[in-house]
C-alpha cells in the first residue's frame, strides 16, 4: 500500500498541481517551491529528499525504526516517480483534458483528491509529520496545531513568488 501512495502522491503532484504553480502542504510544498526558484537542474524529487532526510533522521530517534522506515520508503517512491513523470517520462496532462493545464480549481479537485487517496493508502508524504508529532508531544499542542503554523508561514513565501 505504500507504494500505491507514493506513486498516486507524485501523478496529483507533477500532473495537476505542478503545472499551473499551486503547492501542496508540508515539506512536498517546500519543495515545489524551491524547485521554482531555484536553477532547472534542481528538480522537486531532489529537494524533497534532500528536506526529508534531516526530519527521518530525527524521526528515527524519537519515533522508532517501523514509522520511519515506511515514511522513508514512500518519500522515496513519492519522488522516484516525480522524478521519473517529469524529467524521464514526461506526461502532459493537458492531452487526457484540455482544461486540465488551465483550470485552477479543476487542477485543484483533482491534486488534492489523487493526494488525499495516497495519505489514504497510509503513505507519510514527507517529514513533516514527524516534526509535528514530536512538537505535539514535547508542548502538548495538537499536531494540526504545528501544521497550520508551517504551512501558513509556506504559503507566506508562495505568496512572494
Amino acid at each position: 500500500m505504500l507504494t500505491i501512495a507514493g506513486i498516486v502522491n507524485a501523478f496529483g503532484i507533477t500532473l495537476f498541481m505542478i503545472p499551473v504553480k499551486l503547492y501542496d502542504s508540508g515539506i512536498s510544498g517546500t519543495s515545489m517551491l524551491l524547485e521554482q526558484i531555484t536553477p532547472s537542474y534542481l528538480s522537486l524529487s531532489l529537494f524533497l529528499l534532500i528536506l526529508n532526510i534531516p526530519l527521518f533522521l530525527i524521526g528515527l530517534k524519537k519515533q522508532g525504526k517501523k514509522f520511519t522506515f515506511y515514511a522513508i520508503y514512500t518519500v522515496f517512491i513519492y519522488s522516484l516517480f516525480a522524478w521519473l513523470i517529469t524529467d524521464v517520462f514526461p506526461i502532459d496532462v493537458s492531452i487526457a483534458s484540455p482544461l486540465a493545464g488551465t483550470d485552477l480549481l479543476l487542477c485543484a479537485l483533482f491534486g488534492c483528491m489523487i493526494c488525499g487517496l495516497a495519505i489514504r493508502f497510509g503513505g507519510a508524504m514527507d517529514g513533516i509529520e514527524v516534526m509535528t508529532v514530536i512538537f505535539s508531544k514535547q508542548l502538548g499542542k495538537m499536531v494540526g496545531t504545528f501544521v497550520m503554523i508551517y504551512n501558513v508561514i509556506l504559503y507566506m513565501f508562495v505568496a512572494l513568488y
